[in-house]
Parts: structure tokens; sequence; C-alpha cells
């Protein structure tokens, strides 16, 4: 469990938590989608599973796109408390937000173990990035169009800043890759999914950049609460600067799980705000700072390298997320 679709790596969770019996919300019988009403189904699945098992000791997570921790209260938890008060339960969601909760809630950083499997294969040459000159600013990977990706760049269209990064609108048929795959459209449509275990295609680019500005999948919509998916991950990965465009406070959960966000030497105040083009123009100052004060010579300074290659050696050992799991599992 937490392990990339039940995918092994390293330390296994899943042979840390054996006192647990853990329920997955992604192999719940029923399927969801954000016009879900009826949750009795998964209900009954989950009195079933924990009314059978003998372990006292109960962890419900959810990774995907299911439903926030407000619906899983009112529609399940409630009712399950009622009816299994003798169980301790954990839930370890994808939903970074402050809750009054009668049991545990632990954040669960979905997508770290995915991104780790999705580039498994290449993690010798990435582990070998350098501190090289550099020639753009930024790379911004945008796939599916979403009202915010279009105001970004319509931004960096407005502020002529497309020049100083690589910039995808895989909608618009803009990508970034110089080789695309026979697929990228199938039945005159365009194909999503081909990009999702590709991020390796892009690491002469990411070596070309000092940040990644990251449009994640919402900002200000919680249809499923306010969850993240594997994009915010990717730049941590490849020792760039992450910038995040995210629902509010997400720098807050990453930093508890040990990443450097470099909130002493960047404004990192968008994090902190639902203004989007107030998110957009402290990122663009964000760029001077990184040009003026974080470089030499189209290089990062070296101070700033270390940071960075201690972020990705953090990220890389997915101990390290097996520990910050069992540390608010158990703390």
């Amino acid at each position: 469990m937490f392990d990339a679709d039940g995918v092994r790596i390293k330390k296994s969770s899943s042979d840390i938590f054996t006192d647990f019996k853990i329920l997955d919300f992604d192999r719940t019988p029923q399927g969801f989608g954000e016009n879900t009403t009826d949750y009795s189904h998964t209900y009954s699945w989950l009195l079933s599973e924990i009314t059978r098992t003998k372990k006292k000791k109960i962890i419900i997570c959810k990774k995907g796109e299911v439903f926030g921790i407000n619906v899983f209260t009112r529609e399940i938890l409630n009712p399950l408390l009622e009816n299994c008060g003798d169980k301790e339960i954990v839930l370890v969601f994808n939903d970074y937000q402050e809750f009054d909760l009668p049991v545990k809630l632990v954040y669960d950083l979905s997508w770290w173990s995915d991104v780790l499997i999705q580039n498994s294969n290449h993690l010798s040459e990435i582990k070998n990035i350098g501190n090289n000159q550099r020639t753009k600013i930024f790379l911004s990977r945008n796939n599916k169009e979403k009202d915010f990706r279009v105001e970004w760049i319509k931004y960096l269209d407005k502020n002529n800043l497309k020049k100083d990064g690589y910039v995808s609108e895989v909608w618009n048929k803009v990508y970034i890759e110089k080789i695309l795959p026979d697929d990228i459209i199938v039945d005159n449509e365009i194909n999503f999914n081909w990009t999702y275990n590709n991020d390796f295609n892009l690491i002469d680019n990411y070596n070309d950049v000092f940040c990644e500005v990251v449009i994640e999948s919402e900002y200000n919509s919680p249809i499923y609460g306010h969850w993240t998916s594997e994009k915010s991950w990717r730049p941590f990965l490849f020792c760039v600067i992450p910038m995040i465009i995210s629902f509010k406070n997400w720098d807050y959960y990453l930093k508890d799980a040990g990443f450097d966000l470099f909130d002493d030497v960047i404004d990192t105040s968008f994090y902190h705000t639902d203004n989007l083009q107030k998110k957009f123009s402290i990122i663009k100052d964000n760029f001077k700072i990184i040009c003026d004060d974080l470089t030499i010579e189209n290089k990062f300074r070296d101070d700033i390298f270390i940071r960075l290659k201690k972020n990705q050696s953090h990220f890389l050992n997915h101990d390290n997320y097996v520990d910050y799991l069992s540390k608010n599992i158990y703390g």
C-alpha cells in the first residue's frame, strides 16, 4: 500500500503497517465521479471489510479523484463510527486542509511513489544531473485545457515571458518534446495520456532551466477535496526550484515532509493566496530574483544547487516517504 499502485519500492509500507487493516478507496467496487451522490455501496463495502477483520486498527486511504474529507465524513465516516466504535480508524487522504475530525488524519502526499516508479528506468541518469549552464529560466508543462491554465498562458503572452521558458499547451498541440509518439492523435482527438510516464524525455529541457512552474490539476475548485497529482513532484526529481500553483498552503505539507521550497531566497507567498493573477505576478518577480540573485554565469550558485540535490536525494529515497507515513500514523 502507498507504493505506486502496489509496486514495491525498497522499504514497503506494507511491511510497516502490518497491525492495520488497509482499505483503499481507489480499489473500492464503486466507481466515482464529480456528480456522485449515492455512496451507500461504498459504505456497505467498508462496513463489511471492517467488521470482518480481527484487526482493531484500520487505515482508510484515498489517493485518486474520489471525494474529499467533507463528503466522506458526512456520507461514510460518521455512520461507520456509529457501527464500528471498537475500531481505531486512521484516514490517509489526499485532501490538504485542516479538519476537526473524531479520527486521526494523515496527509498522504500522493504520487511521490508513482513518479519514482514512472522514472525508475532512468534514475541513474537523473541522479547525475549537474550544475551546468542554462539558457532558459523556467519550464511549464500544461496538458489538459483548464481555465486557470489558459489564464497562465495568457499571462505569459502578455508579459512576453514565453521566450524565457519551455512552455507546452497540449490542448493547442503545442509540445515541448521534439519527438512525438505515433499515438499523439487517436481518432482525430488529442491523446493527453501519453505524457504521464514520459518525464525523462524532457531531461535535457529540465537541465536547461532553473525552475518549474507547475500548474496543478486544480487550485480552487475542491470537487475531490484539496488534492494534488504527480505534477508537484517533478521539480524535486529534476533538481529545479519548484513553484507550484495548487490549492492554498500546499507548501506547508511539502515542507512537513522534508522538502526545501527556498522560501528564504524567493517569495513563496503565492502559495498562500487564491488570487490567480497575484500568484502569477509573484512568480514573475521570482524569475528576476532567480536570475539576479541565485545564479552566476548562467549556472546555479553552488549553495543553491547543493540544496536542490538534497531535495532530489530526499525524494529518490522512498524510505523517506514510508518514514513520513509511519511518523504520522503512529505518532
